[in-house]
């Protein structure tokens, strides 16, 4: 079958901009941003004190807890926006170490790093064909026997889950409002996010994203070059099913 196409990188770096910390920034600096980083480590297995790669990072919701529980942390990603906004959380700390690139074209020698984490469904902007490029560079810099921990939406919770229309309160009057369309038989799914400000000033994007299944998923890790993927239901270890998110520990 051929897959619907997400947006283009366009799209996504208009997204991944000042209009995404204004969706997001507040919402996602909390204490469960700190234990799912920490328990994304431990399941990676990464030693204490060690390499660990956050790709993408984003504005630092899991790079700066893993920082500050003492992991070599360098966090990636291609939004300037957000890493101006990492850099500020960091307040100047050593860790973690910000770089901004394309996690198709990191910008690290081989085997550089102890364990890999990727988080918050940071997968499906790609396609498949260029988000299997990405897990096989992510691999690259891993040494071997090195795990990759990866949570994500999967297509089987989003088909029970599904809701044409959500709303948000942000904070000082502000709303975010989601209008969304599924297909389920292509993995696509296509969103509008609306901020309305307090005066009723609108600004909203639209974007298409590939929602993989867990079996697309673990193919594309076996075609990128890593062994032995296990699937969890959570950062804590519990079983996988068609109820719970999907995270997966897969080995370099």
């Amino acid at each position: 079958m051929t897959h619907g196409e997400p947006s283009p990188t366009e799209t996504w770096d208009a997204f991944f901009s000042e209009f995404y910390l204004r969706a997001y920034r507040e919402e996602e600096a909390s204490a469960q941003a700190r234990e799912q980083a920490l328990a994304a480590a431990r399941l990676s297995g990464c030693p204490e004190g060690g390499e660990l790669l956050d790709v993408p990072c984003g504005f630092g919701r899991h790079s700066l807890p893993l920082a500050a529980a003492g992991y070599h942390v360098v966090g990636v990603d291609r939004a300037q926006a957000l890493l101006d906004e990492a850099q500020r959380r960091a307040g100047g700390e050593r860790w973690p170490k910000l770089v901004r690139a394309d996690y198709r074209e990191l910008p690290f020698a081989d085997e550089r790093f102890d364990a890999a984490v990727n988080l918050f469904s940071s997968l499906g902007y790609l396609g498949d064909e260029q988000d299997t490029r990405a897990l096989a560079e992510i691999g690259r810099v891993l040494r071997p026997g090195g795990r990759l921990v990866i949570e994500i939406m999967h297509r089987d919770l989003l088909v029970t889950r599904f809701q044409d229309t959500d709303w948000h309160m942000l904070g000082e009057g502000r709303l975010l409002l989601e209008q969304r369309t599924f297909d389920p038989a292509l993995g696509l799914a296509q969103t509008t996010q609306t901020l309305i400000d307090a005066a009723g000033e609108r600004d909203s994007r639209t974007f298409s994203l590939r929602v993989y299944t867990a079996t697309e998923l673990l193919g594309m890790l076996e075609r990128a070059g890593f062994a032995e993927a296990r699937c969890h239901g959570d950062l804590a270890g519990a079983p996988f099913g068609t109820n719970t998110r999907l995270v997966v520990v897969a080995r370099r």
